[in-house]
């Protein structure tokens, strides 16, 4: 299976303005004679390695502790919570939007809600400004 790249750029003045035009020319010669599908969305910006590990060691870990779970199974019991989108329509089984796909907006207001649900139960969150936090996996 090969990976279908993505070529950045921007909208300016109604026109597509590639970051790399000369990539996307090369790309697009080699399906020469093919059927294509032109997809173009805004991009999305993703959460930072720092925030992901602010998450996973300064929000996670210590609820996880307070609460008796794991960190998967707390990561899994905040975001059920926090991030719940409609049930399968098939099944009827709970669902919900998973942390990676969420953009730079939405997993800051979700580290929020997790924050606040964390001072409910008096546990303090250290402040993210200046730390440095360990790798873990989102």
């Amino acid at each position: 299976m090969s990976v279908t790249p993505i070529f950045p750029g921007r909208v300016e003045h109604g026109l597509t303005c590639l970051d790399r035009p000369q990539d996307f020319g090369s790309w697009v010669r080699s399906l020469e004679g093919q059927r294509i599908e032109l997809i173009v969305r805004k991009a999305r910006t993703q959460r930072s390695g720092q925030a992901n590990r602010f998450y996973w060691a300064a929000i996670i870990g210590p609820l996880a502790e307070h609460c008796g779970y794991d960190r998967q199974e707390m990561h899994e019991v905040l975001a059920m919570r926090f991030l719940r989108i409609e049930d399968c329509p098939v099944t009827g089984s709970p669902r919900r939007k998973r942390t990676p796909k969420c953009d730079t907006k939405e997993f800051s207001e979700y580290t929020e809600s997790c924050i606040r649900l964390a001072a409910e139960l008096g546990i303090v969150v250290a402040d993210p400004q200046g730390a440095d936090y360990p790798d873990e996996a989102a």
